[in-house]
C-alpha cells in the first residue's frame, strides 16, 4: 500500500480488495454508531466478496483509507456520476473517522486525496455531497475545502419515528481547490 499523504503518523490510500475485512470493519461501526449519517443499514451492507469488488479502483470509482500503524482508522469515498451526461460530476460520500482517531486530521487529508483524485480524473468539474444537517462539525469541515450549501433536503432520513434533514453541498473544481493541500 503506497502512502499519498502523511498528517500525524496517519498515512491516506487507496484501498483496494485486500483491505476489504478492515474496510467493513470501520464501515459497519459507522453505521452503527450515526446511523441517521449513512443512508444504509448495518444489515444492508455487502458481503465481503462484493465489498471486494467495490474496493477495485476503477475511472468512476474510488475508496481511501486513513491508516495509523498499518490499522485502517477512516474512510471515504469518491464515485463519479453514471449517466453520459453527468460524468463531469462526482459525489463524495461515506466519510467516516472511528471516534479515537478524530480531531487529529484525518477528516480532512480523507477529502484532500478524495478531491485530489477528482482533480486529477478526467472530466470531473463539479463534487456533491450530503450531509445530515445535525453533523455540523461534518459541515464545517467541507467547508474549509471551499463545499457550499445549495438546498436542503427535508425528512431525508428516519430512526426511531425521528426524520432528518440533508444539507446539499457542492464544490466546483479548479485550482483554487489546492489551498488545503
Amino acid at each position: 500500500m503506497k502512502s499519498l499523504q502523511d498528517i500525524r503518523s496517519v498515512s491516506v490510500c487507496a484501498l483496494t480488495p485486500a483491505d476489504t475485512e478492515a474496510y467493513r470493519f470501520v464501515r459497519l461501526s459507522a453505521l452503527r454508531e450515526q446511523p441517521p449519517a449513512f443512508g444504509s443499514l448495518p444489515e444492508d451492507e455487502p458481503n465481503l466478496s462484493d465489498t471486494a469488488v467495490r474496493l477495485e479502483e476503477s475511472d468512476d470509482r474510488c475508496f481511501f483509507g486513513a491508516f495509523q500503524n498499518e490499522q485502517l482508522v477512516g474512510i471515504i469515498r469518491i464515485s463519479r456520476y453514471s449517466a453520459p451526461n453527468e460524468k463531469h460530476r462526482a459525489y463524495l460520500a461515506g466519510l467516516y473517522v472511528l471516534p479515537s482517531f478524530r480531531c487529529h486530521g484525518c477528516g480532512k487529508a480523507l477529502i484532500h486525496e478524495a478531491l485530489s483524485w477528482a482533480a486529477n480524473a478526467t472530466g470531473i468539474k463539479r463534487v456533491n455531497l450530503t450531509v445530515v444537517t445535525q453533523q455540523e462539525a461534518a459541515i464545517r469541515l467541507y467547508q474549509s475545502f471551499g463545499f457550499r450549501t445549495y438546498g436542503t433536503e427535508p425528512e431525508t432520513f428516519s430512526r426511531g419515528g425521528q426524520f432528518y434533514d440533508e444539507c446539499l453541498m457542492t464544490l466546483a473544481l479548479n485550482s483554487d481547490n489546492d489551498r488545503n493541500a
